[in-house]
């Protein structure tokens, strides 16, 4: 069972995202299909199978259960629907066109040594590591060795790195300025399914990389750096780093989630096509299509009108949270 699948991350979402009164973890038949998924349905109505962080559904393996589903869904938003192996050279060519981005991931079963990977980066990139070891060097020679932890439990570094995340987008960060979401992640940072990598140099933070970790998989959620340090490749070398450490702990896999990014190719061996399975209702088609319509326009006239337009509005949603939450007021016993 994979870990958008586990009681953790269903109950996490239901619980401080939707604050759901009550929840329950099922699992549903997909109509026209053979596979099976696990969701929570909340407040005995409502199955979802959306929200913060959440890339995609898989469906259930050979373990999956073995009595009756709890239920048949029609539709959903975002299956993965098959794994394909990447060449070494040109690892797109085999990446079929379809409307939603796909999940790189690398399988590090087909390595033997950290080294044996190294050969494949070398492959689609000659530069890629040989850079990276430049950079670092002038960074050791100008401030001292970086201090790298995998896993820094330290609250303080895991608010600097959502902090610094929202900066880094130019229109705003939609999911991450959602109190809901940020209350949702921090609680499995502290139940400890959410590892925070950090990086410092001259014992200040310069980067930062936060992922879930589920059994012997590793998902790679938000990378966050110091702009006056990314010169330096502090980004880059935060990942690698990361992976290696995945790598040494023997994880299955290290996946990139959804997102057809180009350094995420540079490093995958495989990659997980998602698509929608059935048809949605009609008032979903309809917004999407609005939505897209909108953005598409924008971005058409001038992608700094389209960011400008998209900071108004979360500004605005942002004061409308803070009137109804000053609203509220204390409890009158």
């Amino acid at each position: 069972m994979d870990f958008y699948a586990s009681d953790a991350f269903l109950t996490g979402l239901a619980r401080d995202f939707y604050r759901a009164k009550s929840t329950e973890l099922k699992t549903y038949a997909l109509q026209g299909s053979t596979a099976h998924v696990r969701l929570a349905e909340i407040n005995g109505k409502r199955v979802i199978h959306t929200g913060p962080f959440y890339d995609y559904v898989k469906p259930l393996g050979n373990g999956g259960p073995a009595t009756a589903p709890d239920g048949t869904l029609k539709y959903l938003p975002k299956l993965v629907t098959s794994v394909i192996e990447l060449p070494d050279e040109d690892p797109t060519s085999v990446v079929p066109q379809t409307p939603l981005d796909p999940a790189p991931l690398v399988m590090w079963g087909k390595f033997e040594t950290w080294e044996a990977y190294q050969a494949l980066i070398r492959k689609r990139s000659r530069s890629l590591l040989r850079t990276q070891r430049q950079r670092l060097r002038k960074v050791t020679e100008q401030f001292g060795e970086p201090e790298f932890v995998f896993d820094n439990t330290d609250i303080t570094a895991f608010n600097t790195c959502i902090e610094w995340k929202i900066q880094q987008y130019k229109g705003g960060h939609e999911t991450l300025e959602s109190a809901e979401a940020v209350a949702m992640l921090r609680r499995l940072f502290e139940d400890r399914h959410l590892i925070l990598s950090t990086m410092k140099v001259a014992d200040e933070y310069v980067g930062f990389h936060a992922g879930f970790i589920w059994h012997d998989e590793y998902l790679a959620l938000i990378p966050a750096y110091s702009p006056a340090f990314a010169k330096h490749g502090i980004g880059k070398e935060m990942l690698l780093r990361v992976m290696k450490h995945s790598f040494d702990a023997g994880h299955k896999s290290f996946d990139f989630l959804q997102g057809a990014e180009t350094y995420k190719w540079e490093f995958a061996t495989h990659v997980q096509i998602i698509e929608s399975h059935g048809t949605p209702p009609l008032i979903n088609r309809l917004k999407t299509t609005a939505e897209r319509t909108v953005k598409q326009g924008l971005v058409s006239l001038s992608p700094e009108l389209f960011y400008r337009v998209k900071r108004i509005v979360l500004e605005g949603r942002r004061v409308v949270a803070s009137i109804r939450g000053a609203g509220k007021g204390p409890d009158k016993g």
